[in-house]
């Protein structure tokens, strides 16, 4: 219990560091790739309006808007290519690049015309395309040549012919890319180094709970033992009482509240130590020789209280689970299903297997019952501990909101689902408990 109380800690704050941590990563990542790019494209733009030549520091716009330096002017990559209207080369200034030369400028025309290159979704021949259509606003963006990541704008000259100029971004952008894996690299850090501070103070945190768990637990068991003793002495004491012939409605009520508080006193006990368990050992068992026989009994009370029973379970059905558990469940449904089924109604026992031939694998144990007041229940409330539709208490069904609770820790420990279903057509709950 200890160890699952543990894990779960660790795992659920690792969950929430690690959501948060991505949070952050995810905001810086886009906020640093907008700026990026806004100082790249405005770059471009500063290029094309000083024809194809980058302004010097006095010239330039105010850095607090254009995001760009006052030294950018000097330490900027950047060549430009105009051509005619026919796609053909007039004039091309590389000076301020080194990685690329005039046949290389040539070269990027070419390949960009002939879609030899691409950087993203969007083939760089759709800018050429663009130019010949006169709209400067669809031939900008940036592409990869040579290792090489430039951003580029063009423009129509007043002579008909068209400036295309380039801005080497790669420097830049691998300063960027870099600071990605850093904060990737400081971020997975940071999650180690948390992770394994929460697995050492995991102890500590959770030592509170599990002592006062421990608290309840005894508090359960003692109360339990002592609840025992004065039970048994006022039944017998009623049993003497009704033997020297002073039976009476008083004796017979006090005899059936008896067995209700041994039955309670019973139950907080079983939960008591399905709590202590640890996961059972699962082995191979028959499950429809189990649920068959612990079924059988249930038949006789059901159909003497005017209600239809009926069984429905397949032969041969291996489980992998533990026989004690299997047996506890069937009674428990089937107990809690003739206890709160409706008067004149039906109850229904179904053992199924899952999958068919080679592929079967688990089975599916459903408990049916006639239930007309089902519609609008919360049934996720039902496995409660002492949880009673009936909030004062005074339901003539004699339970006590427990059994339920012990279906689901025994299906916990079994490694089953159990859940609860209702049909408005036929007015019908179903319990049903599978098996993998």
């Amino acid at each position: 219990m200890l160890a699952r109380l543990r894990i779960r800690f660790v795992s659920m704050a690792a969950l929430a560091l690690t959501i948060c941590l991505t949070l952050v990563m995810t905001i810086v990542f886009f906020l640093t790739d907008e700026g990026f790019e806004r100082q790249m494209n405005t770059a471009v733009n500063m290029l094309l309006a000083n024809n194809g030549e980058m302004p010097l520091p006095d010239v330039m716009p105010d850095p607090g808007i254009s995001k760009i330096s006052e030294e950018f002017s000097f330490e900027a990559r950047y060549f430009s290519v105009v051509t005619d209207k026919d796609g053909e080369v007039i004039r091309i200034n590389t000076e301020q690049v080194h990685a690329i030369d005039e046949e290389g400028a040539k070269d990027i025309v070419d390949a960009v015309a002939n879609e030899r290159f691409m950087y993203g979704d969007d083939p760089i021949t759709a800018f050429f395309e663009a130019i010949a259509g006169g709209d400067s606003n669809k031939f900008k963006g940036r592409f990869r040549y040579r290792g090489n990541i430039y951003y580029y704008d063009s423009k129509v000259l007043p002579d008909g012919s068209v400036m295309r100029v380039f801005v080497d971004a790669t420097s830049r952008f691998m300063i960027v890319h870099q600071i990605y894996y850093y904060m990737f690299i400081v971020c997975v850090s940071i999650l180690l180094i948390f992770s394994l501070l929460f697995i050492f103070l995991s102890e500590r945190i959770t030592e509170p709970f599990i002592k006062n768990q421990e608290k309840q637990k005894r508090f359960i068991t003692n109360a339990s033992h002592e609840l025992k003793t004065p039970l048994t002495v006022i039944s017998a004491n009623i049993e003497m009482i009704e033997m020297t012939g002073n039976k009476s409605k008083w004796t017979e009520s006090t005899s059936r509240q008896v067995k209700k508080l041994s039955q309670l006193v019973s139950n907080l006990v079983t939960l008591s130590k399905l709590d202590e368990k640890d996961e059972l050992i699962l082995t191979d068992v028959d499950a429809s020789k189990i649920v068959s026989e612990q079924a059988e009994p249930f038949a006789a009370v059901i159909e003497s209280a005017g209600k239809t029973y009926e069984k429905d379970i397949a032969e041969g059905i291996v489980i992998k689970s533990e026989a004690r558990g299997v047996q506890e469940l069937t009674s428990i449904l089937l107990d809690n299903a003739q206890k709160y089924c409706d008067d004149n109604g039906r109850v229904v026992i179904k053992l199924e297997q899952l999958g068919k031939g080679t592929k079967a694998k688990g089975a599916r144990l459903t408990v049916t019952n006639s239930y007309a007041d089902g519609a609008g229940v919360d049934y996720n409330r039902f496995f409660e501990r002492f949880y009673r539709e009936d909030t004062s208490h005074n339901s003539k069904k004699g339970g006590f909101g427990i059994g339920l609770s012990i279906a689901q820790e025994i299906c916990n420990k079994l490694g089953a689902k159990i859940q609860a279903l209702y049909n408005k057509q036929t007015k019908e709950i179903t319990f049903s408990v599978t098996f993998r």
